[in-house]
This record gives structure tokens, C-alpha cells and sequence, in this order.
């Protein structure tokens, strides 16, 4: 790398031998000042702490974060997945088995910055994001911790976000089966005018569900109340739904949630047929 001779001369400047004892120290330091001004850290919250019972028996030893999909780890596939996205820093909410998970995951082995929120006990999505706000200071990444993806643009979906100014932004897929999930319908903004978690109905045809990733803006935190168990979907969501400042992301490529032992299965053959793409077959990250 080339620098403007003059520029360089002011980086000498700087070498005084105390903070700065190099040029090459000193060019690294400012470099990264000027990427947290244009690009700043990109932090994500896997929300892998409930006590799981849709896919026992395989959770009572095992924590569901930890059961392979393929050939690593389902909470392994999600820290890849954003590792290409070029994520800085991953913090994992965690309960159930939380000893398992921090055993397992070593941020040297995976190649990126790790957190723990521990949970002394259930506090449900809502209460998950309010128990780890001391880590989390900008605009955060949040998937629950049993879903999986691919084809998911998470660049275009935090570009959506900071467009509408949301406070909060849905990633959404399409189900056939709704009542597992949550409903939701947007205007011709993109702004979240109906959530109804778990419908009773069955519709026709599919419906746009939430797919358990957002982007939230750490306002709120404001609105969740501390160690209580507070449900994203049900408490918070639809008062952002009220004052307008939820919006959706329609996502059209593969999404599924890893909540009962049939989707499980179906995610392994899906793996093994191609439907579901590994993360080192995904395109590059421009």
C-alpha cells in the first residue's frame, strides 16, 4: 500500500514512542478509527436459551443449538453465516444447557469475537434482548436460535432497516402452516399492519410469517422490562405495530425452523439434496 508522502509524514507525527511506538502501529490505529466512522462494528444476538420440548427426546442431553446440521452445529451454521456478512461480535443468549454451548464454541477456532448473557432462568425472546443490553450499544442483528437459512441477504436487510428508520425490522418467509408461527402483514411501505402470533385459522396457500430474524435499534430496551419474561412476539412487537415503527423484509429464498423432530429431519435432507445450500457454496459477500 501507497501512501501521499505528506499524509505519510503526519502519521510520523503521531510515533512518539510512548502510544505510539511505529509507523505501522500507528497507520493500523487510524485505520480502524476511520472504519468505526464509515462501517461501524456489526454485533449479532443468537437467542439460543429456552428450555426446548418440540424436539425431545434429542434436548434432554443436548441443548438445541448444538444439534448438528450436517457437520457442524446449528448455532455453528448461524455464527458462519454471519461471519460472511462480515459480522464483528456475537453475543449468545443462553440457558438451558448453557454449559454445553460455552464449551463447545471457541471464538479462535470460529474466528470471531464471542459474548455469553446467561440466563438464571426463562425469560423468553423479549427478556433474552433486555437481559444482554449492557453488551450491545448500535443496531443489532437477533435470530432465534432454531431457525436456518439461506439465500438471506442480511446487507440489503439492514439497508432496508436504516432506510424506513425502524425500530424494529422483520426478516419474513413464506409457510404453509402459519399457526406454528406468526402472521404478518405489511402496507405498501413495508410497515408491519398485522401480527398475530400462532393464528388459530389455517389460511390457503402460503402466508408471510416471522422468520425469528431482526434488526433492532437499542431504543428498545426502553420497552422491556428488566428480569421479567417478556415475549418479543407477543408483548413488544405488536406495541411497535401500534406506533407504526415495525417494518417487514420479505425473504424469498430457503427458511426453516428447527422446532420439531419432523423439520429437523426435513433440514438434513434438504442439506444432503442441495436444497439447502452450505455456507461455502454462497455466493461472496461484495
Amino acid at each position: 500500500m501507497t501512501l501521499d508522502p505528506s499524509l505519510m509524514h503526519k502519521v510520523d507525527l503521531l510515533v512518539d514512542g510512548t502510544r505510539f511506538t511505529n509507523r505501522s502501529e500507528t497507520a493500523e490505529f487510524l485505520m480502524k478509527l476511520g472504519m468505526e466512522q464509515f462501517r461501524p462494528e456489526r454485533t449479532a444476538l443468537i437467542l439460543c436459551g429456552g428450555l426446548e420440548t418440540r424436539v425431545r427426546p434429542s434436548s434432554f442431553s443436548t441443548p438445541k443449538a448444538l444439534l448438528p446440521i450436517g457437520y457442524q452445529a446449528l448455532v455453528e451454521y448461524q455464527i458462519e453465516y454471519l461471519k460472511h456478512y462480515e459480522f464483528d461480535r456475537i453475543v449468545l443468549a443462553i440457558g438451558y444447557l448453557q454449559e454445553q454451548i460455552v464449551r463447545y464454541l471457541d471464538e479462535h477456532r470460529l474466528g470471531i469475537r464471542l459474548r455469553f448473557s446467561f440466563e438464571k432462568e426463562p425469560l423468553d425472546t423479549g427478556g433474552a434482548i433486555k437481559n444482554a443490553e449492557q453488551m450491545i450499544s448500535s443496531d443489532f442483528l437477533t435470530l432465534n436460535g432454531d431457525v436456518i437459512f439461506s439465500g438471506l441477504d442480511l446487507d440489503k436487510l439492514i439497508s432496508a432497516h436504516k432506510k424506513a428508520n425502524a425500530l424494529a425490522t422483520v426478516a419474513l418467509a413464506k409457510s404453509r402452516t402459519p399457526t406454528r408461527f406468526g402472521a404478518v402483514e405489511l402496507d405498501s411501505d413495508n410497515r408491519v399492519v398485522s401480527f398475530v402470533e400462532k393464528p388459530r385459522k389455517q389460511t390457503a396457500g402460503e402466508t408471510w410469517v416471522n422468520a425469528g430474524v431482526y434488526v433492532i435499534r437499542p431504543s428498545i430496551f426502553a420497552k422491556i422490562p428488566k428480569g421479567r419474561r417478556t415475549s418479543l412476539e407477543l408483548d413488544v412487537f405488536p406495541k411497535l405495530m401500534r406506533e407504526g415503527t415495525i417494518f417487514g423484509y420479505r425473504h424469498e429464498g430457503y427458511w426453516a425452523d428447527v422446532g420439531t423432530p419432523e423439520d429437523y429431519l426435513r433440514v438434513q435432507k434438504d442439506l444432503l439434496t442441495g436444497v439447502l445450500k452450505p455456507i461455502e457454496e454462497m455466493p461472496q459477500n461484495a
